[in-house]
């Protein structure tokens, strides 16, 4: 039954639009039956087959040329060949399982599936598909190793000298969280992680784990949050005070308006803004699981609303290409275009400016992205100071994703009113 949720789960992602992430948690939800290796396989190859799209199909290409595949035996064929090339799993026990389950949706396309694995496997399709993509032109040779379309390796290349590593998929399995210090301290959270010999290391709030807390008293009880050491570091960049009147424009799911309540020990007042209803409720309830009281969830357009007051921080946490985090949310590559950046460079310069007249004389304006596109980010910024003299920088930090530790790639600027 895990490999029928496998495909099922990559219909919906490669095929319905969903997201990845939703995709995988809402399926361990709905079952219960699931033991834990079942869990780990599961997001295993779910997650390997998404992250690795483009570079399963070129190997596959030359064993289904010139026929039609149903999404159904497409997905099939993918989780065979990421399972047979990437995993340590017995050949036979993949082509087994996969044949069977294909019986059961299209008994003549079981024969088939059959056929390509077990071609695959003989004529050791990888190594020859590899050897081919080496000799490629460079920008068509990293795309397709790891699997992103070429427009986005240009934009990145031209960039950046280093777009391998950029590119290249995490190295370590670290869950990253946030302590919570208005329900935990540092200590508690250390002396229960030593008392069950999880291993761990804190920085700061920053906790990172080898293993996942999801379902862990101190998550469920609101005491660590999910979130990423690059994402914490922009309530830590807007550095709030107690007292303090904060405006969170593109606030959903609340992430960072709940650090800074954090940061404010619940003493002070924040305005967080979405357009969507539906997460305003989401905002809600992370702040009464987070022990959050001067959270103000509201429906508000960061592009048009107004406001009848003036704000000592305005935080504009925009919408992004999401380029920054792509080594570990891999449906956003096959989704994002260069039309679609130009499309939200737009609207980031909106929410920038709308955003920018509610900042108190002495105030401050924090722009972040969890993108490396330098149009979305400095380029952008400077933009805005050139023809915003009352504004000035005084913190800027770019952040490159690090395959080695996990941390995601951001950007954050610091702007005072002067």
């Amino acid at each position: 039954m895990m490999f029928k949720e496998i495909i099922k789960s990559l219909i919906q992602v490669f095929n319905d639009g969903a997201y990845l992430n939703i995709t995988i948690n809402n399926t361990i939800k709905m079952r219960p039956d699931f033991t834990e290796h079942d869990k780990k396989v599961y997001v295993r190859v779910t997650s390997g087959v998404v992250e690795n799209k483009i570079l399963l199909d070129y190997i596959l290409k030359s064993l289904i040329s010139g026929q039609r595949v149903k999404p159904f035996v497409k997905n099939v064929l993918r989780v065979g060949a990421y399972m047979i090339s990437f995993m340590n799993t017995p050949n036979h026990y993949v082509v087994n399982e996969l044949v069977k389950i294909t019986k059961k949706e299209d008994y003549r396309a079981s024969t088939f599936v059959n056929a390509i694995l077990r071609r695959y496997i003989s004529e050791n399709v990888f190594e020859c598909a590899l050897n081919n993509i080496n000799k490629l032109e460079r920008i068509k040779r990293l795309s397709i190793l790891y699997s992103i379309n070429e427009d986005l390796v240009k934009l990145i290349d031209s960039q950046y000298d280093n777009v391998e590593e950029i590119l290249k998929s995490n190295e370590n399995n670290f869950n990253t969280f946030r302590i919570n210090l208005l329900k935990t301290s540092i200590d508690e959270v250390s002396n229960i992680l030593n008392k069950e010999d999880i291993e761990y290391l804190i920085e700061g709030v920053t906790l990172k784990t080898n293993k996942s807390l999801i379902n862990h008293d101190l998550f469920k009880q609101g005491k660590i949050v999910a979130q990423d050491a690059s994402s914490i570091r922009v309530a830590e960049v807007a550095s709030p005070l107690e007292g303090m009147k904060v405006l969170d424009v593109c606030s959903a799911p609340g992430a960072k308006s709940m650090h800074m309540a954090a940061l404010m020990n619940n003493n002070g007042s924040i305005i967080s803004c979405d357009v969507h209803e539906h997460k305003i409720r989401l905002i809600n309830e992370n702040a009464e699981r987070l022990g959050v009281k001067i959270v103000n969830a509201i429906l508000a357009d960061g592009t048009t609303s107004k406001f009848n007051e003036l704000f000592d921080i305005v935080l504009t946490d925009v919408p992004c290409s999401g380029l920054g985090v792509i080594n570990h949310k891999s449906d956003l590559k096959y989704n994002m275009t260069l039309d679609k950046i130009k499309e939200i460079n737009a609207l980031q310069k909106q929410i920038l400016e709308n955003s920018s007249k509610f900042v108190k004389i002495k105030g401050h304006l924090v722009y972040s992205t969890c993108t490396i596109n330098k149009d979305e980010n400095e380029r952008l910024i400077n933009e805005f100071l050139k023809s915003h003299n009352e504004f000035k920088k005084v913190e800027e930090h770019i952040i490159i994703q690090n395959y080695k530790t996990n941390e995601d790639g951001f950007y954050i600027a610091k702007l005072e009113r002067i």
